[in-house]
């Protein structure tokens, strides 16, 4: 047995559970192949995908998990999924890490796309429900790799938008009151999309 498993699996003797007999194959593989950032990438998935579905997974798993999360960030591999699920961890926990993971996943689709422009199609849903994540978390602000990103995928800023329309009728010395309260309902309905969205895509996941 592994020092790594000494730790995570101190009662010896007992049958892994089939979460921990993947896990450890992961860790098998990575051993043999540490370069590989798609094998890495996989792993980081399988932890926080396990993490939502079960009661609870190893913190040191965890821990892991998004220490390799923020060695992918800064390499060369394409998969925006790794983004969404590591800022749906931290999010709310940290909403200021969350807001970072998704604007990384938001510039990560970006740069792929301009290279690779075929791959748009295959991933432009969860790179839009990555992007309203980042949009509901900024606060009003104004960020260029939004407005890229909304140009390249063709979409509307819809929560900044309507947020920026609440934050300047709020501004006016006499607000006209019921059109604060629709562009509060309108931000509410958005909020329930992205929220949808994010159900939808733990369902699919």
């Amino acid at each position: 047995m592994d020092f790594l498993s000494e730790i995570f699996l101190p009662l010896k003797g007992k049958k892994d559970t089939p979460y921990l007999a993947q896990y450890r194959n992961y860790q098998k593989a990575i051993k043999r192949n540490p370069e590989d950032e798609a094998l890495r990438a996989q792993l980081v998935k399988f932890c926080l995908e396990n993490h939502f579905a079960l009661d609870g997974i190893p913190d040191e798993h965890l821990m892991e998990a998004l220490g390799l999360y923020e060695e992918l960030a800064g390499a060369d591999h394409f998969d925006p999924q790794v983004y969404y699920l590591v800022g749906r961890y931290y999010h709310p926990k940290d909403n200021l890490k969350a807001q970072t993971v998704y604007l990384n996943g938001v510039r990560h689709f970006n740069r792929y796309v301009e290279k690779n422009p075929g791959i748009k199609a295959d991933h432009v849903d969860l790179a839009y429900a990555i992007a309203l994540n980042f949009v509901a978390l900024q606060y009003g602000q104004i960020h260029p790799d939004l407005d890229k990103f909304f140009k390249i995928v063709r979409k509307s800023y819809p929560l900044h938008n309507k947020w920026m329309e609440l934050e300047n009728e709020l501004r006016k010395t006499e607000p006209d009151p019921d059109l604060v309260k629709r562009l509060a309902q309108d931000l509410r309905e958005i909020k329930q999309a992205v929220d949808a969205t994010h159900s939808k895509r733990v369902t699919q996941d």
